[in-house]
C-alpha cells in the first residue's frame, strides 16, 4: 500500500505491541473525508470509522483484526440518484518484515491458492498505516454498481430492445451511439 495514493493515513507504531491486544479507534477528519469522497467518486460520506486490534504475530510481525463501519452515498449507475450504502465489515490482516520469504517464492512471483490464507503484507520500519487499511477495506466494501430501487435502463439502451440487423449480427456499439445521436438531434 502506498501512502501517496490513498486519501487517508494513520501511522501506528507496533513496537510496543505484545501478546495483549492493542485497540486503536480511527476516524478520519473532515478534510480526510473530503479526499475520500473525491477519491472514491462518492456523493457523500456521512460516517466512517474503524476499530483495530493489533497483536504480536510470529515474534516480529503483527496481526491486525478490525471492523469498519461507514455510511456512504454513491450515484446510481442508471439514474445518478443518490444510493445509500451501510457498510459493516470485519477483516484481518498480517504484517511481517520477512513477508517476501514467507510467500514461498524466490523469484518474486506470488503463488495464489484461493483456499489458503492470504500471505502477510510487508512490514517496514515497525509501523503500520491503519488509515491505508481503512481505505483499502472501504474500497473493497463499496458496491461497484450501485443501483437505486426501481432503476431501470431505458429501452434504447437494452440489448433486447434493439432492432436486430438483417444479417443477424449484433450492431456495433458505434452504430448504436450514432442512432442515439441522430435521435437526439
Amino acid at each position: 500500500m502506498s501512502i501517496a495514493t490513498l486519501p487517508f493515513s494513520h501511522m501506528q507504531d507496533i513496537l510496543h505491541v505484545g501478546e495483549r491486544p492493542v485497540v486503536v479507534e480511527v476516524t478520519p477528519g473532515p478534510d480526510d473525508i473530503k479526499r475520500m469522497i473525491k477519491t472514491y467518486s462518492l456523493v457523500d460520506l456521512r460516517d466512517i470509522s474503524a476499530r483495530f486490534e493489533l497483536r504480536r504475530w510470529r515474534k516480529v510481525g503483527v496481526a491486525v483484526e478490525g471492523r469498519l463501519i461507514a455510511h456512504a452515498v454513491q450515484a446510481c449507475v442508471v439514474t445518478l440518484a443518490p444510493v445509500d450504502q451501510q457498510i459493516d465489515e470485519s477483516f484481518s490482516m498480517r504484517f511481517d518484515p520477512d513477508a517476501a520469504e514467507l510467500s514461498g517464492s524466490d523469484d518474486g512471483e506470488i503463488d495464489v491458492d484461493a483456499f489458503a490464507e492470504d500471505p502477510p503484507d510487508q512490514l517496514e520500519g515497525g509501523r503500520v498505516d491503519l488509515g491505508a487499511i481503512l481505505c483499502e477495506q472501504f474500497a473493497l466494501a463499496l458496491d461497484p454498481f450501485p443501483r437505486a430501487p426501481g432503476a431501470e435502463l431505458p429501452e434504447d439502451y437494452r440489448e433486447d430492445g434493439q432492432d436486430a440487423p438483417e444479417d443477424g449480427k449484433k450492431p456495433s456499439p458505434f452504430a448504436i451511439l450514432d442512432k442515439l445521436r441522430k435521435r437526439d438531434e
